[in-house]
């Protein structure tokens, strides 16, 4: 014990008044020292975490990455367990349009969208108006969006037969109509 003890800068007395003083705390199965609590000395996902009502914490999530949200979460659980914080990380959580799109700047995303597919596109508009609402991003999304649609041609449109023949007029709901010459049909 007096190994441990020394080895971490404590006396053996010290070390056995701790592991007295706490005695429903884990306890280090060779020295027998209480370890410590790791919900208590979990540190908040950012700086001023603590201090934050539940309100701010709320508004203040749309600035922070996929992983900051996940250290929220994992933080509120351990913590604080505030439903309407957990609801608005269900609604903020989410798969991010591009591999570490987080940490991307702005130029870094302006490069990706220009080798993107449009269904990309649209995943990293989503996603920055959800998130980060880069006014840069948003244009450059819009330009490229409204680039990679007009270079893809629409699809013809379906082309319509009339049933009796080219020259048949054709009826909505009950297909070919009768021709009528309304000088033959008289008053």
């Amino acid at each position: 014990m007096k190994i441990f003890g020394a080895r971490e800068g404590l006396s053996a007395d010290h070390a056995s008044a701790q592991a007295k003083s706490a005695p429903d705390a884990p306890r280090d199965p060779v020295g027998g020292v209480a370890l410590p609590d790791p919900v208590a000395e979990a540190r908040p996902p950012f700086a001023g975490y603590d201090r934050l009502n539940e309100r701010q914490v709320i508004e203040g999530l749309r600035d922070h990455s996929q992983v900051e949200l996940e250290a929220v979460e994992s933080y509120e659980r351990s913590h604080k367990s505030r439903g309407p914080v957990f609801d608005k990380l269900r609604y903020m959580r989410g798969r991010e349009p591009l591999p570490g799109y987080d940490a991307l700047s702005v130029e870094e995303v302006v490069t990706a969208l220009e080798d993107a597919n449009l269904a990309t596109i649209k995943r990293v508009r989503g996603y920055e108006r959800k998130f980060a609402t880069r006014r840069d991003v948003l244009e450059e999304v819009a330009r490229v969006h409204h680039r990679r649609q007009a270079a893809q041609p629409c699809g013809a449109a379906p082309s319509y037969k009339a049933i009796g023949g080219p020259d048949q007029p054709m009826n909505a709901t009950s297909g070919p109509s009768p021709t009528l010459d309304r000088r033959e049909a008289g008053p």
